[in-house]
């Protein structure tokens, strides 16, 4: 089987191409472009580098659903539902935390996964892992990360990822100490590789319904809280 993958929620965008859980292709850009200028071309290098493998020989497409940048979600999604709906192929939406927590499948420690959501705030979960298979996983929140934190107030040690973990690492030590462990700074990206592995772990994510892809935002938009904030202004 083979998938092509993407990931556009931060600031990075990677793209790759797996067959049955072996890379044949990944291209990682972290710049200041917006993802609408760089997603296609990034695509049409992947098959120019493929060993003759074309689009049309696809089994299916993945993308990163959320949580993550509102602009960069939608340009990710609509591209893959786009690919999908083209060539008759079946989808599927990950996690993003989901993404960035399973680089860890084989931990035997807590590991929290934090992006940074700005104005303060992370996306965050908590993962236990168990030889390479997930255990137990937290619900996805969108919280400061003092609350975050707070969380974790009963665990002995745990590991930190993402790029929230690198905005507050600070933070984060003053509250756990040495309980707090941290990746490397090159796992704290989302890898469109690591979408891969977690749909072939269940081939049945993939499907070829229209909604088969839903963002998940955790919060509303800057704009959709602003014209709140207008309304009541108006009321008031």
């Amino acid at each position: 089987m083979k998938i092509l993958t993407l990931d556009t929620a931060e600031q990075s965008c990677s793209i790759a191409l797996v067959e049955d859980r072996v890379l044949i292709s990944e291209t990682f850009n972290l710049n200041k472009m917006t993802h609408s200028k760089t997603v296609m071309e990034m695509i049409a290098h992947t098959f120019e580098n493929s060993a003759g493998i074309k689009i049309g020989d696809l089994d299916g497409f993945v993308v990163s659903c959320g949580p993550g940048s509102f602009t960069g979600l939608r340009i990710g999604i609509s591209v893959i539902k786009g690919l999908a709906f083209a060539t008759s192929k079946p989808s599927a939406g990950i996690s993003t935390l989901d993404a960035i927590g399973y680089q860890f499948i084989f931990s035997s420690i807590p590991v929290c996964v934090m992006m940074d959501a700005k104005r303060g705030e992370v996306y965050s979960a908590i993962y236990n892992f168990n030889n390479g298979r997930l255990i137990q996983k937290s619900e996805e929140i969108v919280v400061s990360p003092e609350i975050a934190l707070s969380n974790l107030a009963n665990i002995n040690e745990c590991l930190f990822i993402g790029s929230g973990a690198v905005v507050f690492r600070e933070l984060i030590k003053k509250s756990m100490g040495d309980k707090a462990l941290f990746a490397p700074p090159f796992q704290n990206c989302v890898k469109a590789s690591v979408l891969a592995n977690i749909v072939f772990d269940n081939t049945q994510r993939l499907s070829l319904l229209p909604d088969a892809i839903t963002p998940v935002y955790l919060r509303r938009s800057d704009a959709e809280m602003g014209n709140s904030v207008n309304v009541k202004k108006i009321v008031a």
